[in-house]
């Protein structure tokens, strides 16, 4: 039996990109300089303990800040804690600097969803739009940065990437071919999504729309001439599909949380949103036990808060702009609409183009209701809602968009063979583009800008957070710091601007210094008030970078008497 329906060498080949894929990202976690932890991954790696303890609620309640906890982490923090004791200490870096060992090995979780989801793109490109377009589309897949970049991560943003993408394409085959195997898998898949990552929710309308998108044109029919027994016998099916998926997403839920406080009265949660708070104060639902675990609830309590005010998880940054206006946080419009002309490799931007050109110029020749919808509603849905919100840290939160976008962009090499020679060569161009301009990073894909940035020290001025800098290259600036004795780090301690080289605060009195060296999230203001380094960014440029993270400043006896006067 063929595997996939592959040949040998077809099988061969998809193993070899998936074995590409695994050494872009185990590889550069071994390298001897690699990056450190991320400010999240220690605090998702002891979320995925609280919940396989049964402590989740508990811990929510003991600090708003942590109820961002969602069962999916569990399978890391699993990861890690049995791999730790087969290798108890994988690079000589101290944890101090480097984070935790068993943090660490517990990204290897993550890498496996993310080969997961490359499989799956292979297999829904290829039903799609056939066997070049599936090897395209895993290619522009395995070599995307921002992919890299969180698959490498002990985070949420990769497991909800995967369990969006994979329950909606379930969905879909659903309604392709209406059979038990096909409902009990968008079922199952669905609920997996909602202990990924809270986001999940938005496939609710997602189904729904898909769902009613896909029967349109039977819906005109039905209008036309009513039978009556085909309606019943439809809404029979529907009507046992919602009731399945409704018991199944709240059993595989409440086991996720080990049932943890489920069935707690909503008069009884501790809500910080505008939204939740009024449903708890209905006089009819207050009293009524709510049959989810209570760390479930508060999750996403927390984070419609999140979107409501925008606190708790810091100011959004766009083109020198910080999103916080007379005491309010605010987000941009625009704010993923750049961060993707940014963050996206050119030459994917132009397969996506070339994707979606196809489909606009073929639309009368297709089901697009019954196919293409199923790639272009979840990116329209994700893509605008979180435009609107407040809370804009990176191009991470809208993930999830990549893989379908990454379909659409594979549907450009449909009918291969009837291509012209001169388009197939621009095609491999393309693709070597992407693979020069991936390696050109490699390994500090969190920092990715593409070739729209041409200086890649100034890459700050566009966007910055968990877009350029996420706490990843302490050892980096470490390597830095010994290699030129002559610098030091500007960092802000009690409110008060030092100067630091190491753990040791110095003056420019006692050590001469020449560079000096600021983290890009203090610079532009997210880390700090944006006014302490207001007049450093209007009147310095820099002239380096260390690991594009922390940008480097000449310092000459010129400044020595403005540095003086500004740390005073």
């Amino acid at each position: 039996m063929k595997f996939l329906h592959l040949t040998v060498k077809q099988l061969g080949a998809l193993i070899a990109i998936l074995i590409i894929f695994l050494g872009l990202n185990i590889g550069s976690l071994l390298l001897p300089l690699r990056e450190t932890l991320t400010y999240d991954e220690d605090y998702h790696y002891h979320a995925g303990y609280a919940v396989l303890t049964g402590k989740a609620a508990q811990w929510g309640r003991e600090d708003l800040s942590q109820r961002n906890v969602i069962p999916a982490m569990a399978i890391n923090t699993l990861t890690g804690m049995y791999l730790n004791k087969i290798f108890p200490r994988i690079v000589s870096v101290p944890e101090s600097i480097a984070g935790s060992n068993v943090v660490f090995l517990a990204k290897l979780a993550t890498i496996f969803i993310s080969t997961i989801l490359a499989i799956y793109i292979f297999i829904w490109s290829r039903e799609l739009y056939g066997l070049p377009s599936a090897f395209l589309a895993i290619g522009l897949y395995i070599l995307e940065p921002n992919i890299i970049a969180h698959s490498r991560l002990v985070t949420q943003d990769l497991w909800g990437t995967a369990s969006v993408f994979i329950a909606v394409y379930y969905f879909w085959k659903y309604l392709q071919c209406r059979t038990l195997r096909n409902a009990s898998l968008s079922i199952i898949f669905f609920a997996l999504a909602q202990v990924s990552r809270f986001t999940s929710v938005y496939l609710i309308p997602i189904y729904l729309i898909l769902g009613l998108s896909f029967f349109k044109p039977y819906i005109s029919k039905f209008l036309g001439k009513i039978n009556i027994y085909a309606f019943s016998r439809g809404l029979k099916k529907l009507s046992l599909y919602m009731i399945f998926l409704i018991i199944t997403t709240t059993l595989i839920i409440n086991l996720g949380f080990s049932f943890e406080r489920s069935f707690t009265p909503l008069k009884d949660y501790q809500f910080t949103s505008k939204t939740f708070t009024k449903l708890q104060e209905n006089p009819i639902l207050k009293s009524l036990p709510v049959p989810l675990p209570y760390a479930y609830l508060q999750g996403l309590d927390m984070g419609q808060s999140k979107q409501e005010s925008g606190f708790g998880s810091g100011s959004s940054y766009l083109l020198g702009e910080i999103g916080f206006t007379k005491g309010k946080l605010h987000g941009f419009l625009d704010y993923y609409a750049i961060a993707f002309l940014f963050k996206v490799p050119i030459s994917l931007q132009i397969f996506i183009f070339l994707g979606l050109s196809s489909l606009f110029f073929y639309r009368k020749e297709l089901n697009i209701w019954q196919n293409e919808s199923f790639l272009l509603l979840p990116v329209f849905i994700y893509s605008l809602s979180f435009s609107l919100m407040n809370a804009q840290l990176g191009i991470r939160y809208i993930l999830m968009i990549f893989p379908f976008l990454i379909i659409l962009a594979a549907r450009s090499v449909l009918m291969w063979h009837e291509h012209r020679r001169r388009y197939k060569i621009f095609v491999v161009v393309l693709f070597i583009y992407l693979l020069l301009s991936n390696l050109s990073y490699f390994p500090h894909y969190i920092s990715y800008f593409n070739e729209l940035v041409t200086n890649r020290t100034m890459s700050y001025k566009v966007l910055a957070d968990s877009n350029l800098d996420w706490g990843q290259n302490k050892i980096y600036l470490q390597d830095y710091m010994k290699k030129h004795p002559d610098s030091a780090l500007v960092t802000v301690e009690s409110g008060k601007m030092v100067l630091k080289r190491g753990e040791e605060t110095i003056n420019t009195d006692e050590k001469p210094i020449k560079r000096l060296i600021i983290e890009a999230n203090q610079l532009v203001g997210i880390t700090t008030a944006p006014e302490f380094f207001k007049w450093w960014r209007e009147s310095k440029t820099p002239i380096d970078n260390v690991a594009y993270s922390y940008l480097v400043y000449e310092h000459n006896s010129a400044a020595e008497k403005e540095l003086i006067r500004w740390l005073d």
